[in-house]
């Protein structure tokens, strides 16, 4: 015999694995744009497109600043369970 599980335990754990997939979001280092060459410019374009292309796959973009330049990272989206209408 199997234990009924409460509708309220279901949502906890809903809840729960929602809260793990945001918080510990799969992340891909991309490319980086080196800080030497910063100053000489690079294309809008170019990376409109590569955001594009990750908006596509279900990840968002973050640039991230640090001492060898600029680190452009993939997060994967997480996804809102069904029936969570906002």
């Amino acid at each position: 015999m199997t234990v009924r599980i409460n509708p309220y335990q279901r949502l906890l754990k809903d809840v729960k694995d929602f809260a793990w997939k945001v918080k510990y979001a799969s992340r891909k280092i991309m490319w980086t744009y080196p800080k030497a060459r910063l100053s000489e410019g690079w294309s809008l374009a170019d990376l409109h497109a590569r955001v594009s292309a990750a908006d596509q796959l279900g990840y968002d973009v973050h640039l991230i600043a640090n001492d060898e330049g600029l680190v452009v990272k993939y997060v994967k989206r997480a996804d809102i369970p069904f029936g969570w209408a906002l």
